[in-house]
């Protein structure tokens, strides 16, 4: 009963006779951040690298009131080949070919049927939109919630010579088939905002507004690289003013603070961070600067918040093992709940961490002085603390000279870059990096030069 065609959109609409009515849909994009199928599985055993599903689609289209629950199929075709997430400039091109009968178009219904094998036995999403709309062309974005798993997106447009119905209202789109998460205005040509840097329009590096959860709109810096766009979520610098990072509570971390921009101090928030970590897979890139020298640049896959209720906790999956944030000694910054020194969640016992219990054992004072307690962190390991006191730059020296450490007590920026214990047997190096940062990436991270210092300058 239904045809489809795989054709470009310029292609398709050339062969429309001008003499009969027509519509189409184009299917633009689809997206399968999570990389499963429905029941929550992974389609690849890299899922941790941003692998997904290499995907078959089903589609009809209706705009002559057909039931499309009980219309058969047409043969699947696949959309890609190399396990992305997201398959862009798609252009297929799904027809109505019995609307000569119809007299007024008051919108249409699409159905999409997405899974990892030809006969799409092994269904990825399979859902029908049904879109209420008078106007002869438009586009829509509609995002399908499955159970237990990250959504799917399905980005589309329509055309057609139908004359809408004579109506002083314009209908609100609905959907059927599945909960509706998609903007419930009139569709128009309006893309969705950006929920990170990678979406923004004509990106350039600077500070851009993103839309973690499609509506709230965050500041944040934006480095777009020859190999791809970084979206930062923290900075510590010297540049600016000195902003604390030290608050009693997990919760004074959970919105954004401190200005986005190079070299600046700045927090993206818990809460952010958790919204956004769910939207698609994202990696996370840490830069450890000293002066204007690349100390360590350190990657982890599959970068995940949790949520308030479980504190915020941290996952991810090393790039190389034993140093960062996946250092251990008895407990790593992965998987670990996100503390403050007085809100502690820390797989240690608070007493047992070293960010807090380091003695100076060379001082000549007495008794020798013990570190403070400064910022909130995922206190795994005890090692680490990108929120530590920011230290003035010494020249491209980072190391904290036990007589500054003796003068105020605190422990800096810091971040392990080798394994095995510490300052004199403990977590810590007794680093305090004067420029640093955290930034979320969706591209190949073997493209990424790792000697790559402009951070730093």
């Amino acid at each position: 009963m239904f045809k489809t065609s795989v054709l470009l959109a310029c292609l398709a609409f050339s062969t429309i006779a001008a003499d009969g009515n027509y519509f189409q849909v184009l299917i633009r994009e689809i997206d399968n951040p999570a990389g499963t199928v429905k029941n929550g599985q992974p389609c690849s055993n890299f899922g941790f690298l941003g692998a997904g599903c290499n995907t078959y689609m089903k589609a009809v289209a209706t705009a002559s009131g057909t039931n499309l629950s009980d219309v058969n199929l047409p043969d699947a075709i696949q959309i890609n080949t190399n396990m992305e997430t997201r398959v862009s400039n798609l252009n297929f091109v799904v027809s109505d070919d019995y609307v000569n009968s119809v007299d007024a178009f008051t919108g249409f219904d699409l159905r999409v049927v997405l899974g990892t094998d030809s006969d799409c036995t092994n269904i990825i999403d399979d859902y029908i939109i049904h879109v209420s709309s008078n106007q002869e062309q438009g586009v829509y974005t509609y995002t399908s919630l499955r159970d237990g798993t990250l959504a799917t997106t399905i980005s589309i447009a329509w055309s057609t010579n139908i004359a809408p119905q004579s109506t002083t209202a314009t209908p609100e789109p609905t959907t059927t088939g599945v909960p509706f998460t998609g903007s419930t205005a009139v569709p128009t040509t309006t893309p969705r905002p950006p929920v990170d840097c990678s979406e923004v329009v004509n990106v350039t590096s600077g500070v851009q507004k993103i839309y973690p959860d499609g509506t709230t709109p965050v500041s944040v810096y934006c480095d777009q690289t020859s190999y791809g766009t970084y979206t930062v979520i923290q900075s510590r610098g010297v540049i600016g003013q000195n902003i604390t990072f030290d608050f009693p509570s997990v919760s004074n971390y959970s919105a954004a603070f401190g200005e986005p921009g190079i070299g600046n101090n700045y927090w993206f928030g818990l809460d952010n961070m958790h919204v956004l970590s769910g939207v698609k897979p994202y990696a996370l890139q840490i830069d450890l600067c000293c002066g204007t020298k690349l100390i360590a640049k350190q990657i982890y896959h599959n970068f995940k918040i949790d949520t308030a209720e479980k504190f915020y906790k941290l996952t991810a999956v090393a790039d190389i093992s034993g140093v960062g944030l996946d250092y251990s000694n008895s407990g790593k910054d992965l998987a670990a709940a996100f503390s403050t020194s007085t809100e502690w969640h820390g797989p240690k016992a608070h007493d047992s961490c070293d960010q807090f219990e380091f003695y100076d054992d060379d001082s000549s004072i007495d008794p020798p002085p013990q570190s403070k307690p400064y910022g909130g962190w995922w206190y795994g390991s005890c090692g680490n603390n990108m929120n530590g006191f920011l230290y003035p730059s010494r020249s491209g020296n980072c190391t904290v000279p036990l007589e500054i450490f003796d003068a105020n007590g605190m422990l800096g920026v810091n971040m392990r870059t080798t394994p095995g214990l510490g300052f004199n047997g403990y977590d810590v190096d007794l680093q305090s990096y004067d420029r640093v940062r955290m930034a979320l990436f969706t591209f190949d991270s073997s493209t990424i030069d790792r000697t790559d210092s402009s951070f730093c300058n």
